[in-house]
């Protein structure tokens, strides 16, 4: 485990994190006070280190809900239901800077990016690279790059067994995140996906050898990927919590889309704009919708749904 959060830190040491993005970083903090632990970036933000095209990504690592300046209301929909969204805009110079960030305790970040829970909302995501921006203290720095190796293993744990005794580390990661987007409200196109792994082939190949072996199935590894030995069982058991997860995984993403109304300001035009990015199909949002996002949203849901621009 530590060969690999070694491999994910000298990853991000290869990233600039500009300006902007400390200039982000330094606003989130400021908006939520002295609970803030620490502040992860990941995606796009990750990879170019700009923050100044778009809506940059960041997770925020919290100690308590009640003390990040949300309210009540929020702080128990954040305990039962994690993460909240939010969106934050910060002037900066002749520009503004927008970012969409997600609250969460440092205690069920643990849990959900280490394999606690039975969704991959948190391990599926943060099993890709990821980066700490800011944290409170080098030893809960270390320990968040163990727990995102964690989350590397628990991927390559649940994704391994659906796939046939030899496959290369882009088909494990391509099947793994289909997977995983199927659990939740996403339009990704099967070329975004592969997308996501040929940005970094290398690392990702070298962390899926590395992880097969601490899960004890590697066989032989060749230029054409790997061979592995994965018991029956664990196939069988791999393929139910799958069909779990996605029976599962839509109402609860329903119940985020409903949620994130209360806390993300602009959140429909927010989602529309990604779903017109990620399906490459428009979608124009009915002023109703603006005005009564509660009530406008489900209408905009159930075309999205027909059109076939969510799954």
């Amino acid at each position: 485990m530590d060969v690999i959060s070694q491999n994910l830190q000298a990853l991000q040491t290869q990233t600039t994190a500009g300006e902007d993005l400390q200039f982000l970083a330094e606003a989130l903090r400021a908006e939520h006070g002295a609970t803030v632990a620490a502040v992860l970036y990941y995606g796009s933000c990750l990879r170019s280190g700009n923050a100044g095209e778009g809506v940059a990504d960041f997770y925020i690592l919290v100690d308590s809900y009640r003390d990040a300046n949300m309210g009540w209301l929020k702080a128990g929909l954040n305990q039962l239901l994690p993460p909240n969204v939010f969106y934050l805009e910060a002037p900066r110079e002749q520009q503004v800077l927008r970012a969409k960030y997600a609250v969460v305790s440092v205690d069920q970040f643990k849990r959900g990016v280490c394999g606690g829970w039975l969704l991959p909302y948190l391990w599926g995501r943060f099993a890709q690279p990821s980066g700490v921006l800011w944290c409170r203290s080098e030893t809960l720095r270390q320990s968040i790059y163990t727990w995102l190796s964690q989350a590397l293993v628990h991927f390559v744990q649940q994704s391994a067994p659906i796939m046939g005794d030899s496959f290369h580390a882009a088909e494990l990661w391509r099947a793994g995140l289909t997977r995983s987007y199927q659990t939740e409200l996403r339009a990704e196109r099967e070329d975004r996906i592969l997308g996501l792994y040929d940005y970094w082939p290398e690392y990702y190949a070298a962390q899926t050898q590395r992880a097969l072996v601490l899960l004890g199935w590697l066989q032989a590894s060749t230029q054409s990927g790997y061979q592995v030995d994965i018991p029956a069982s664990v196939r069988a058991t791999a393929r139910r919590r799958w069909r779990l997860r996605t029976l599962l995984g839509k109402p609860l993403a329903l119940i985020r889309l409903i949620k994130s109304l209360l806390t993300f300001r602009g959140a429909l035009d927010y989602a529309v704009w990604k779903i017109e990015r990620h399906s490459g199909q428009p979608l124009e949002l009915p002023d109703y919708a603006r005005r009564w996002p509660l009530l406008g949203g489900w209408v905009v849901l159930w075309q999205l749904l027909r059109r076939g621009s969510l799954r």
